[in-house]
Formats: structure tokens, sequence, C-alpha cells
């Protein structure tokens, strides 16, 4: 990402930020969540970006909010100045009615935010009702977002994730046509129908377990999109990062997505990967006393929503401590 993007404004009249807020696709969402990732100091700034283009209201074509964002400039040069008299005071009305004047059909019939998020804070599971009656269950520290009107206009339902949700999908006919069920991640495409399965993408690796229907994936490659049609019991997981696919196989799904039930079920799980369960879905960092424990093996079911049991049991069992993370969401 080039130096330009230092200040708010740049920000807000960037076309491509512009079209990540409000009508966000693949080649957007990896693009700035790789910027994000890579300059953490700005993401303040990015937000305070964001919630500016929300709120001038902007449309999803970029070229027709160019008018709009001229003037705006023209307004920040207008008040760079730190007294004013009243001729600059009418100078800025008249800048202002101006912006009026060129979009006066956008304010009258665009007085709603096209895009809709879900999230859910730590230690929260949260239910959703889609608009086509699907149905996903969202895990503690997630979101998960959509566009209003491309679900009302497109063929395919896309939504875009972060961090762990469950979904129950419904099965929907257009025209003797599937209309094609979508979740993007940072890391990968999946393509879905009628069927039920868990999403789980955090530190560059997502992992998809289907408990029942056909999904099929699409993993990015060096050069190319490979695609791999998950069967139920199946649990793959990619590692951008690595550039690597695991596939493995369980006879009992439900158990990998008890939390969606408010049970967290540990059947010989290292102790590394439940500090990081505890890490992403409750805001809680494990400091181990040596490397060797993170191997450790353990076994135990769990109330979701009563976390202090398993800090206690675990915090007695082995030479641990658990303490909040100072991490934000």
């Amino acid at each position: 990402m080039k130096n330009i993007y230092i200040t708010i404004k740049n920000l807000v009249l960037d076309k491509s930020f512009q079209l990540w807020v409000l009508k966000p696709n693949p080649e957007t969402e990896a693009y700035w969540k790789t910027w994000l990732q890579k300059h953490p100091q700005h993401s303040e700034m990015v937000a305070q970006a964001r919630e500016i283009v929300l709120l001038l209201e902007f449309n999803n074509d970029t070229t027709a909010n160019q008018d709009f964002v001229d003037v705006w400039s023209k307004i920040q040069q207008s008040i760079k100045t730190p007294t004013y008299n009243y001729s600059q005071y009418l100078k800025i009305a008249s800048i202002l009615v101006g912006i009026l004047l060129l979009i006066p059909a956008y304010f009258l019939y665009h007085n709603h935010v096209d895009e809709v998020t879900y999230s859910s804070g730590y230690s929260e599971i949260k239910h959703i009702l889609l608009p086509d009656s699907s149905r996903v269950t969202l895990n503690g520290n997630s979101q998960l977002r959509l566009s209003k009107s491309e679900w009302e206009n497109s063929k395919n339902r896309n939504v875009f994730l972060e961090g762990e949700a469950f979904f129950e999908v419904k099965h929907i006919n257009i025209n003797g046509k599937s209309r094609k069920f979508l979740v993007y991640t940072n890391e990968v495409e999946i393509e879905v129908l009628g069927t039920e399965f868990n999403v789980n993408s955090r530190r560059l690796e997502t992992k998809v377990i289907l408990n029942s229907g056909k999904v099929q994936l699409k993993i990015p490659q060096e050069s190319t999109t490979s695609k791999l049609v998950m069967k139920p019991g199946d649990l793959v997981t990619f590692d951008k990062e690595q550039g690597n696919t695991v596939i493995n196989h369980t006879e009992n799904p439900e158990l990998l997505t008890s939390w969606r039930k408010n049970r967290l079920v540990f059947d010989e799980v290292s102790l590394n990967e439940i500090s990081q369960i505890l890490n992403d879905n409750y805001g809680l960092r494990v400091h181990f006393a040596n490397d060797s424990l993170k191997e450790k093996r353990f076994r135990g079911t769990f109330l979701a929503d009563d976390i202090d049991i398993l800090k206690k049991t675990l915090m007695q069992a082995y030479d641990i401590k658990i303490t909040k993370s100072n991490r934000k969401k």
C-alpha cells in the first residue's frame, strides 16, 4: 500500500476503499485486510474513515461519488484558516448547497446504509436469521457481513466472515436453478447449496467442518485456484501463510461444533489449541511455564458461557496462568 493512504481524508476519497466499505467483494476484502495486517497502527484511522463514508451516505457508484468528494475536498481546504469572516462562511455555505444540487436524488431515495453487519463480543454466542431464512450461529468475537441490495438482486447469496460461525443454509430454487450461498473468508471461498457446516477463520487459517450436505471450497494456489468438494464428516484446514491444505475425517462432526449448543468438548486436545480458543473467543491469554506444556493433551466437557470453571480446572491441573488479553477485538 502506498503512503498516500496515511490520512483519513485520502482513505475516504479512495474508490477502492469506498467499494470495500459499501459493496465488498473478495478482491477488496483481501486487499484491505492484508493492508490492515501490515499496518495495524492505522486500524483506528481506517475505522474512522469507514464511519465517514457511511455517514456521508455514498452510493455504490464510485464515479457518481466523485463530484461529492471533490466538493468535500474543497470544503476541507476552505476551513484550514483558523479564523473566518462572514464572506468565508457564505462561501462554505454555498459549497454545501452545491453538494445538495449535485446529488438530490441520492438524499431523497438512499436513506439507509446497504451493508448489514452482525457481530458478537467475547464469550457471546449470537443466533442470526438471514433474509432467506438460513440460520447462522456466531461464536465469540466474530463478525458476519452482507449487502442487502446484493441479496435482493443478485443470483448469489454472499456473506463475509471473520471469526467462527455455524451455518444452516436453506436450499432455494429460482426458475429451476439453485441459488448459490457463498461464504468468503480472508483465505478461501466456500460454495454451498443446502447444508450444515462450520467455518473458523482466524490467524490466516480457515477450518471448515461439514456436518451434512455438500460444499465446494475454492482454495487459492500460487497461480490458480483449486476446487475441493467436501463430504459429511470432512475437516479441511487451509493455512494461507504456508499454502498448505490438510484434509481429515471425523465420524462425529457434532463434537467439533458443540460450542453452538453451549458446550466446549475437548477430546485429547492440546493445551496450545485450547489456549488459542480461549484467546480468540474469550479474550484470555494462557501463560505457559515452559513450551513442553503446550503439547499436553486434555479431555473434558464444560459450559461455553461459564468459562471460569475451565480456567480453574486448567490452572489447577497444569503449571499455567490465564489472564485477560490486552489485544483489541
